[in-house]
């Protein structure tokens, strides 16, 4: 028997249509129940960064309740990622204007999201950060031809940082020399594979899940430029990765609550900005990360299963 399921297409990290982060939210209701499969191939059909699997409440539930939400890639569920919590959030409020939060669930752990200013929300990241030691990993700058030793702060020999903001989402930080240089940046042919030294290091952070790499410019005016690959994908705006990043300069920055803004998918066509606010405690622990951002609804309809 088929089954029809509405969906919702939003763009995140932006209040402009059409630019931003693209983002499907699949709607299930508490009836009908989808395998693992057949997620992975709604998310191929959509061929997006991530697609959400939203399971709806049952009308008259607790406002109060926690909305599960899945995370998909076209080939893995993820348990975090940026732009798919908030494009979520983003979307139970809209329809909510009684409402000030929400909470969603997902594997990483209940994420409460809050109503911002005019068409933004702001969310507590699930953290449970990570800095490894540096990696020197020869294939990931050999992947750049276009680049020269002078377009890596470390140069071309020179290990690189590691982070990871929970289990499963780990990002290298390759920070780049200017902004000219990150424009010349371009997609890898395979995804990053680490040796077996390298993913013991990482050792639990690892989880099977995502790395990816995160190219980064902090121009004069503090303003943070990125491009995130993960193999032959580049991501318009990758809210894990810039909580990632954030929490790794604000760790540098000591004490205290740092306001980090970036700026990402330029060179996609695809501007988006993303907001990090990463508390650090006095003992130079992360006591929290959010993650703010816009979002705006352009697209709605129905699919069949």
């Amino acid at each position: 028997m088929s089954r029809h399921l509405k969906f919702t297409k939003l763009d995140v990290f932006t209040s402009t249509p059409y630019v931003g982060n693209p983002l499907a939210i699949v709607h299930l209701p508490s009836t009908t129940q989808l395998s693992q499969a057949e997620k992975l191939l709604i998310a191929r059909e959509f061929n997006l960064s991530e697609t959400v699997f939203l399971h709806e409440h049952d009308a008259g539930t607790d406002a109060t309740k926690p909305v599960t939400i899945d995370i998909f890639m076209t080939t893995e569920e993820l348990p975090f990622a940026g732009h798919p919590t908030v494009g979520s959030g983003f979307y139970l409020l809209s329809r909510a204007p009684q409402q000030e939060t929400v909470t969603l669930r997902t594997k990483a752990g209940d994420i409460p999201v809050v109503r911002g200013t005019p068409g933004r929300v702001r969310l507590q990241v699930p953290t449970d950060f990570k800095e490894h030691p540096a990696l020197s990993i020869p294939a990931v700058k050999a992947g750049q031809p276009r680049l020269t030793d002078a377009d890596y702060i470390n140069g071309l020999a020179g290990a690189e940082a590691i982070a990871s903001i929970v289990k499963g989402m780990t990002f290298l930080l390759l920070r780049l020399a200017s902004l000219d240089a990150l424009s010349r940046a371009q997609v890898y042919p395979t995804r990053l594979a680490l040796s077996e030294t390298d993913a013991t290091q990482i050792g639990a952070w690892l989880a099977g899940g995502l790395v990816g790499v995160y190219m980064f410019y902090e121009d004069a005016n503090g303003l943070v430029h990125t491009r995130m690959f993960d193999g032959t994908l580049e991501d318009p705006a990758t809210g894990s990765a810039a909580s990632t990043l954030g929490g790794w300069l604000g760790l540098r920055r000591g004490p205290g609550v740092h306001i980090i803004s970036i700026e990402q998918g330029v060179d996609m066509g695809r501007p988006s900005e993303i907001k990090v606010v990463v508390d650090v405690g006095e003992d130079r622990e992360i006591k929290s990360i959010a993650l703010e951002g816009a979002a705006v609804q352009i697209m709605e309809g129905v699919l069949d299963m």
